[in-house]
C-alpha cells in the first residue's frame, strides 16, 4: 500500500464524488469551488505539487486541442470552454492523485469492496477488480516495452525523430505489432502465473496486507458526500 494515511476505499469514493460534483457543474464559478475540495483533497492524499505541475504540462495539448475544436468547429462560447477545460483538468488531476497514491492492487481491492453488494445479482465484482488492476498494470509496461522497442529499431537504422509525419504513419505498424505480441505474451505468462498460484481456486482469499477503515476515513467519506449533497443542491437549486 502506497498510501498510509487512508483507506484505499476512502481514497477510491472521494475519487468518486468529487469527479461526480465536477461532472454536473455547469458553472465556472461553482466549478472552481469544486477546485478548493479538490486541493483539499490532493494535501490529504499527499500528491507533490511537482507531480501536479507534470500533469499540467503533459495535459496541455490535450486542454489546448478542446479550446480549438469547440471554438472554431462547435462555436461554444468562452464560459462553456473555459467551465469545460476546467472541469476535465480537474478530473485529471483526481485520476493522477488516485492513481500515484494507491497502489495498483489496492485499486482492485476498492472496486471489489465498494462494489461487493453486486455480487448478490450474479455479478462477478472479484474478477472485474482483477482485470481493472491488471488493465491498469499492463500501462506502464507497454510504455516501457515501446520504449525498448523503439530504441532497438533506432539500433537498427529505424529512426522515428529524422521521419516526416507520412513516413511514420506508414511505419507506425514496425512498432506496433511487435508492442502487441509482446502485450499478448506478457498477459499469457501472467495468467499462468496466477493460475500457479491458485487463482479462481474454491477458497477464501487473502491479502498481503490488510486494510481497514479507521475513524479518520468515515469522517473523510462522510465530508465528500455532504459536499456531493451540496453540489447537488446548487446545481439544480433546490
Amino acid at each position: 500500500m502506497i498510501n498510509k494515511k487512508f483507506d484505499p476505499r476512502t481514497i477510491f469514493l472521494s475519487t468518486l464524488f468529487l469527479t461526480i460534483s465536477l461532472i454536473i457543474m455547469n458553472n465556472i464559478i461553482h466549478t472552481l469551488f469544486c477546485f478548493i475540495a479538490i486541493l483539499i483533497h490532493i494535501i490529504l492524499v499527499g500528491v507533490k505539487v511537482k507531480n501536479l505541475i507534470k500533469i499540467f504540462f503533459a495535459s496541455i495539448w490535450l486542454l489546448l486541442s478542446i479550446i480549438l475544436i469547440n471554438y472554431f468547429f462547435i462555436n461554444k462560447d468562452i464560459n462553456y470552454i473555459t467551465n469545460s477545460i476546467f472541469r476535465l483538468f480537474g478530473i485529471i488531476i483526481l485520476a493522477s492523485a488516485m492513481l500515484s497514491s494507491m497502489d495498483i492492487m489496492d485499486i482492485g481491492f476498492a472496486v471489489e469492496k465498494i462494489f461487493y453488494p453486486f455480487k448478490y445479482f450474479k455479478i462477478p465484482i472479484e474478477n472485474i477488480s482483477v482485470i481493472i488492476a491488471l488493465s491498469l498494470k499492463f500501462i506502464p509496461l507497454i510504455k516501457d516495452e515501446a520504449l525498448r522497442i523503439q530504441k532497438a529499431q533506432k539500433a537498427r537504422g529505424l529512426d522515428y525523430n529524422l521521419m516526416s509525419v507520412k513516413e511514420k504513419i506508414y511505419n507506425i505498424t514496425n512498432l506496433f505489432i511487435p508492442i502487441v505480441v509482446s502485450s499478448i505474451q506478457s498477459s499469457v505468462k501472467t495468467a499462468i502465473a496466477m493460475e500457479i498460484r491458485g487463482y479462481g481456486a474454491p477458497y477464501k482469499k487473502t491479502r498481503l496486507y490488510e486494510s481497514y477503515i479507521t475513524i479518520k476515513d468515515l469522517l473523510y467519506i462522510i465530508f465528500n458526500i455532504i459536499f456531493l449533497i451540496f453540489i447537488i443542491l446548487i446545481r439544480f437549486k433546490f
